[in-house]
């Protein structure tokens, strides 16, 4: 920890959108060197936090200060100025232009051709770009497309970009949602030269061990408040949890004593055979690429290569839930309308949809997943990321679906919302349905499922059944971690 003065300072501030109070007299400081966890539900009030400092939204009352002096950031612009530098989860890169001029897009280097008209400095641009993704220790050609690049080395384009500004206090938004494990060990090590560099850094997400291991200092919100400050070492993950919901949740290792029914699903991938029976929940694992994702769109009929198609999927009561949510939503729509849209030929009566019913089942479906809040007629766009992943998970609910395929069920929503996915999940179950699941997180797939598919590059290689070595290490050595 260090005595160094704050860089940037929110004091006491707060800020109403229509009819929610998003922040509630909130402090929240950042100083160089320590990393500062930021940590709550979806809805908690870090999102709007993170807004004000970046100069997208201004607060209601209150005071950012930077060096100690009041600050008006009247825009991004303002707050770049400030040294105050966002990365957010959807990366603004531009894909068809180069890494160089995206790492230093607005502040291009430029020169005099033949000492008269100004043109780009191509040999400075490259050679400060060079320079720049040393510092991260990123080797990449400065002329390559960033359209080709993973998302990995578009963050630290990202990252570059800001150290290209002289950013003095950086803030990253879910930085290792779309990472894999070797990617956020190279993020953790970019972070922790940063640090020494003395950056003041903000880090944000819902994975908790990524806060034990990082966070020098931790801040949890709740309902639009900071409900607790604490230095590294002071909170337990079940403190966190606690803080963040105002409740204990369940543990995720549940019993796992349900007997499989009979066969839902028998389908072929390559050699293999894969089966799903009732009341069984099957977890793929896999790296990126693996092709867990593509197994279950194939299921459900959307790949050119699927014997099937969506329509007589959902007609044999197959329901997928994507791993992107803007894929299985129309976000213009309102909750009743996406969850009703595939299931409208159930409430048609003589040319005309029966109203009253589908008000009353969406009713009992928006309390059986709870989905916050309780207004079916508010577009989908306006709700958190795990409200709308339980939208979707209703609308299978409502076609009274027998098999959930759900890639990616729990990413990028908080605990709170993970540990309803989970326990719905587990009902389904319980009530004779079907899942396929893939998920990016290892506790997740060994937790949840009855028994885990490990695959590789498009195989099958290993099927891992509780009555046997059921354990991480398995499945890391079946897809050769």
């Amino acid at each position: 920890m260090t005595d160094t003065a704050p860089i940037v300072t929110a004091d006491h501030v707060s800020k109403r959108f229509t009819g929610t109070q998003a922040l509630d007299d909130v402090s929240f400081s950042l100083t160089p060197g320590p990393v500062h966890g930021l940590i709550g539900e979806n809805g908690a009030g870090k999102s709007t936090l993170i807004k004000i400092l970046g100069g997208v939204h201004a607060p209601d009352s209150g005071t950012i200060s930077v060096n100690g002096t009041p600050t008006v950031l009247a825009g991004p612009r303002d707050a770049l100025a400030s040294g105050i530098v966002v990365i957010p989860q959807d990366l603004s890169v531009v894909p068809a232009r180069s890494v160089a001029e995206n790492v230093l897009l607005g502040d291009v280097p430029t020169m005099k051709a033949l000492g008269i008209l100004p043109s780009v400095d191509r040999a400075a641009m490259r050679d400060r770009t060079v320079k720049l993704l040393a510092r991260l220790n990123l080797n990449i050609d400065p002329d390559a497309p960033v359209g080709g690049l993973g998302y990995a080395e578009r963050q630290l384009v990202m990252i570059a970009r800001a150290l290209s500004r002289d950013a003095r206090v950086l803030i990253l938004d879910e930085p290792t949602a779309s990472l894999e494990a070797r990617e956020v060990e190279r993020l953790f090590d970019v972070i922790d030269a940063l640090k020494t560099d003395g950056v003041a850094i903000a880090y944000v997400s819902h994975r908790l061990e990524e806060i034990e291991t990082l966070a020098d200092l931790c801040t949890v919100m709740r309902d639009g408040k900071v409900v607790a400050n604490s230095p590294r070492g002071e909170l337990t993950r079940d403190d966190m949890i606690r803080l963040m919901t105002g409740r204990d949740l369940e543990e995720l290792h549940q019993p796992h004593d349900r007997t499989p029914g009979a066969a839902l699903i028998q389908a072929d991938q390559g050699d293999t055979e894969i089966i799903l029976h009732e009341r069984e929940v099957v977890g793929l694992a896999g790296l990126l690429g693996s092709g867990t994702s593509d197994l279950l769109h194939r299921l459900f009929g959307a790949r050119s290569n699927s014997a099937d198609t969506p329509s007589r999927a959902i007609g044999r009561g197959l329901g997928l839930v994507p791993g992107e949510r803007s894929h299985g939503l129309i976000m213009e729509l309102s909750v009743r309308e996406n969850m009703i849209l595939p299931n409208l030929s159930r409430f048609s009566r003589a040319w005309r949809l029966d109203t009253k019913a589908i008000d009353r089942l969406v009713d009992d479906l928006m309390e059986t997943v709870d989905i916050r809040p309780r207004d079916p007629d508010r577009p989908v766009r306006e709700l958190s990321g795990g409200n709308q992943q339980k939208v979707i998970f209703a609308r299978w609910l409502a076609g009274h679906a027998k098999i959930l395929l759900l890639d990616e069920p729990t990413h990028g929503i908080d605990v709170g919302a993970k540990a309803q996915i989970h326990k719905l999940m587990r009902q389904f179950a319980e009530d004779g349905g079907g899942i396929v699941f893939s998920s990016s997180e290892m506790v997740e797939v060994m937790s949840i499922s009855d028994r885990v598919i490990a695959m590789r590059a498009g195989d099958i290689v290993a099927n891992i059944t509780r009555d046997g070595d059921y354990t991480e290490r398995a499945v890391q050595t079946a897809l050769g971690v």
